[in-house]
């Protein structure tokens, strides 16, 4: 069964198998055999090229984090940005553990510009740590790209700030979102955001370019 074949609603369930009954009675079967509608997990194409970079990275952060306790002390950072146009998630019929099953992902491109109204927030997770979301507008775009002014002034002084002042024991995990002002931005000269993290004392790391793989609050958002 494919992920189109999951994408079917009870009705057209009973349709084509044949079968007279309600949708709720099929629903109530395929419960019992433990299928269920959920999300449908969404990945997009992965190049071998940066299938290799990060594995290296993964390697990298396992030499750095070689145990679980190293990880408590993450907290996984990113944006959410969540469409107002019509295009939206699959319901998919699958079994629990099956979410990153081949025939159960759903596959997406780059959205219209039609479809690029949005509402964004910014988050944070860990272990037994949760923040805030924070809604947030750029006024330079209506995507919800990221600006270095925005990150710095709603997000990290006003939300990560206090949690520096308070003493709280942590590594913020950022993307390389241009707006978080990475490595690759911050050559040529200091960027604002980088000079903040150094004077407040703020401990930080940036995930591999391209990659979310190794932060937990993708799935936050995904579920």
């Amino acid at each position: 069964m494919g992920c189109e074949e999951r994408n079917i609603t009870w009705d057209a369930l009973a349709y084509e198998s044949d079968t007279d009954c309600a949708p709720r009675t099929i629903q109530r079967s395929m419960a019992s055999m433990d299928y269920h509608k959920s999300i449908a997990c969404r990945k997009a194409w992965v190049s071998r090229k940066l299938a290799s970079k990060r594995v290296a990275y993964a390697k990298m952060m396992l030499e750095r984090y070689p145990t679980a306790d190293h990880w408590k002390h993450v907290r996984f950072s990113d944006e959410v940005h969540i469409g107002l146009g019509p295009r939206g998630k699959n319901l998919i019929i699958r079994k629990r553990g099956q979410r990153y099953c081949l025939n159960c992902i759903q596959r997406v491109s780059d959205p219209d510009e039609a479809d690029k109204r949005k509402i964004h927030a910014w988050a944070a997770v860990g272990y037994d740590f949760q923040g805030p979301l924070v809604f947030y507008d750029v006024p330079t775009n209506n995507t919800g790209k990221m600006s270095q002014d925005v990150y710095l002034n709603k997000i990290l002084k006003p939300v990560v700030g206090p949690w520096v002042a308070n003493n709280e024991y942590f590594v913020l995990e950022e993307d390389q979102d241009s707006g978080h002002a990475p490595p690759r931005t911050t050559k040529t000269k200091p960027y604002p955001e980088l000079k903040w993290k150094e004077e407040i004392g703020l401990h930080s790391y940036f995930n591999c370019a391209g990659s979310p793989d190794l932060a937990i609050i993708e799935d936050c958002f995904q579920s």
